[in-house]
């Protein structure tokens, strides 16, 4: 329960003890130092506490006007008005003004003055119990689903570490799986009777690019490996044949990962003869007839 000390603090979540203390108040059942107490945490503004308080006076409502009206007997009322009384009697632990508190401190006679003479206490009592009974059950249930749904963050926290995990662990598959293609079809193409490698060297815009073309001669095909700066939104790379008269006819498109390594697979025309150099510049998404921005990297076909 409150005493002076704790009345000046606040809550900053709801615990046993508070939900506890603020249903014996809403029912009247505490003595009147605790209410005392009680009342000075709540005018310091425990927003906590009042929250706590609303709600079980709502219970109390419910369940004073649902059960009907009663009469103590002589003896139950002897010992209510002697309690009543030895609590007026009692001291203060401060030595300010008491803090008057109509809607509790009166509760308990208000009901007595209500009664009818001559019947039994007998559903007031069960009222009474039920109300206790309800607090009680309502608090553990809170505790209870309170605890639940601190499971059900942690599961969903793992769930979504799982879930990172996983996306790693496919990201890294997809990367091995496309190294494994590209160094496959590189071999494929060292395995041939007659090819040739041509080097990439970076230009002005990309000067650490490189790049390599693994060219089957007799299988019309070059295999194209580069390391460029990652393509920004909605461009992409394109490669160029650059003929003697300095005419650049495109040979393919080469879409790199977040890295910026590139992999492609393109024909090589056997019409095309007079090939000397081989270029690669940024173009827009699909590629351009000619190329629209400087050369990032090039190389020489003819030795």
């Amino acid at each position: 329960m409150f005493d002076k000390d704790e009345a000046v603090l606040k809550h900053d979540r709801v615990t046993t003890e508070t939900q506890e203390t603020a249903a014996l108040y809403a029912l009247g059942a505490l003595s009147q130092q605790e209410s005392q107490a009680f009342y000075l945490h709540l005018s310091e503004g425990c927003e906590v506490c009042k929250d706590e308080l609303n709600q079980f006076d709502q219970v109390v409502g419910i369940l004073g006007s649902a059960a009907p009206p009663a009469t103590p007997s002589e003896y139950v009322r002897d010992l209510l008005t002697a309690r009543i009384e030895r609590e007026a009697r009692k001291p203060r632990y401060t030595s300010g003004p008491v803090i008057a508190l109509p809607e509790k401190a009166g509760r308990m006679k208000q009901f007595l003055g209500r009664v009818p003479s001559g019947r039994a206490l007998v559903p007031w009592a069960v009222a009474a119990a039920l109300l206790i009974a309800f607090a009680y059950t309502f608090i553990s249930w809170r505790s209870e689903r309170q605890s639940i749904l601190a499971t059900l963050d942690q599961e969903r926290a793992q769930r979504y570490k799982y879930n990172d995990e996983n996306a790693s662990l496919k990201d890294q598959i997809n990367k091995e799986t496309e190294l494994s293609t590209e160094l496959a079809q590189i071999n494929g193409v060292l395995s041939t009777s007659h090819f040739k490698i041509i080097y990439l060297a970076g230009q002005g815009p990309a000067p650490e690019a490189t790049a390599r073309v693994y060219w089957d001669i007799q299988g019309h095909r070059w295999v194209i490996t580069a390391n460029l700066p990652p393509a920004p939104q909605g461009k992409i790379y394109q490669l160029w044949f650059v003929t003697s008269s300095a005419e650049k006819v495109s040979a393919g498109l080469i879409k790199p990962d977040k890295s910026g390594h590139g992999f492609a697979v393109l024909s090589f025309p056997p019409t095309m003869t007079r090939v000397q150099k081989t270029a690669i510049t940024l173009e827009p998404d699909g590629g351009s007839p000619q190329p629209t921005s400087d050369i990032y990297a090039l190389g020489n076909v003819s030795s």
